[in-house]
């Protein structure tokens, strides 16, 4: 059950609280309590998910071991997507860090190379992290009006009202260009936690992200200003701009 704050002694008082999913009014009328359900709980603002533990890909632990077994990379050079998995294990409840995440996923084949090439294996080894593939399709996205998979790639805009809906429930990692000043594309990954619209209502919006490479901070720090002209003319925001695809491990 949800904490109530203590009562300073003046009564009647009417407390609105969540517990399990459901919601309850308990009065408190004068030293005797009584409760009354009120149905299933709704807040009136979407709770986000706390934010996942921080790992650091080039932690000092960890930053010049391979992650794969047959890999030549280290996790300071190309260890963001299993440091991602890490992290949002623990946030799932899982005991774990990414030398011991990578160390699992390699004895599950869930690598090519230095590529997480077989995301669905990581479920084999972190039992609460579901991938959903090509015939299990069930990310709904009203942007572009499709079922997607654990595997989303946006071409720009990215589908906000789906990143949302996801985030009440869990973290998403998702994918922006590390070096976005060069045409190039430098994939990179970091888990979103929490969205932050424009008050205005204009493309001035953010993304809270754990970032394996820098730590918690926004992902505006991968927007390149010389995309502002095209989102102002396409009337995207700049996060929609900045997202290239997300990996979702939905939370179990």
């Amino acid at each position: 059950m949800d904490k109530i704050a203590a009562i300073d002694g003046t009564y009647p008082v009417t407390i609105e609280i969540n517990s399990g999913g459901n919601g309850y009014l308990i009065t408190i009328p004068g030293g005797v309590m009584q409760v009354e359900r009120t149905g299933r709980w709704q807040p009136e603002e979407p709770i986000p998910p706390q934010r996942p533990p921080l790992f650091l890909q080039c932690d000092e632990r960890w930053r010049n071991q391979t992650y794969a077994p047959q890999g030549k990379l280290t996790f300071c050079q190309a260890g963001c997507l299993v440091t991602c998995v890490a992290s949002l294990a623990v946030w799932a409840g899982m005991i774990t860090d990414p030398p011991s995440t990578a160390e699992a996923l390699g004895r599950d084949g869930a690598f090519a190379g230095d590529l997480l090439q077989h995301p669905s294996r990581v479920t084999r080894s972190h039992n609460r992290l579901v991938w959903h593939g090509a015939d299990d399709a069930v990310f709904w996205s009203p942007l572009y009006e499709k079922e997607e998979t654990s595997f989303i790639t946006w071409s720009q805009p990215a589908d906000l009202e789906l990143l949302r809906l996801l985030m009440r429930q869990y973290p998403v990692v998702v994918e922006v260009d590390y070096q976005p000043e060069t045409p190039k594309v430098n994939q990179h990954f970091v888990v979103a936690y929490d969205y932050v619209a424009d008050p205005a209502g204009g493309l001035n919006d953010d993304l809270l992200i754990m970032d394996p490479m820098a730590g918690y901070t926004s992902v505006l720090s991968y927007f390149n200003p010389a995309w502002l002209d095209w989102c102002k003319r396409k009337n995207v925001t700049k996060v929609q701009r900045t997202l290239t695809g997300a990996r979702v491990w939905e939370v179990v």
